[in-house]
């Protein structure tokens, strides 16, 4: 479940995850300008929001608190902080509360299995929330999404 962020963003596809796990700083390159003191930065492993000691995210600390998997599970969903979160102007934010909807349709195992799909390769490479073209092949993620099609993931 640490793929999935308390807010309902897909954590294998966080583009400083991504471009660590692939060595491919590609992957910043294409980030906002918000995060363009971040972009020189060393390449370092994420563990995603469940595991950081910082204790500044208040939706990561309102989840904990009410022992939540993530917001969608909340009684008060969608309560003002997510929805000022997936509104922030901040691009991959704006799909935090499509995937908190979509995880109560579908439960979190077949929004996995739809996230994998949208955001691997079909060569294997992995896309990421601003790199939609695969930097290893140069198809496109709906080129990935079809072949989800083709494969009976999606």
């Amino acid at each position: 479940m640490n793929a999935l962020a308390y807010c309902g963003l897909y954590c294998q596809a966080c583009s400083f995850k991504v471009a660590y796990e692939e060595q491919d700083r590609n992957h910043l390159r294409a980030m906002p300008a918000k995060y363009d003191r971040c972009k020189v930065d060393p390449l370092e492993p994420c563990n995603g929001c469940r595991n950081d000691p910082d204790p500044s995210c208040e939706i990561r600390n309102c989840a904990r608190e009410r022992a939540l998997l993530h917001c969608g599970d909340c009684p008060a969903f969608p309560c003002e902080r997510i929805t000022a979160f997936a509104s922030d102007g901040i691009p991959h934010h704006a799909e935090a509360m499509a995937n908190l909807k979509r995880i109560k349709q579908i439960g979190e195992l077949g929004w996995f299995v739809e996230q994998e799909a949208r955001y691997r390769c079909s060569c294997g490479s992995r896309y990421s929330w601003y790199v939609r073209i695969c930097l290893r092949c140069s198809a496109t993620e709906s080129d990935a999404r079809t072949q989800g099609f083709a494969n009976g993931l999606l």
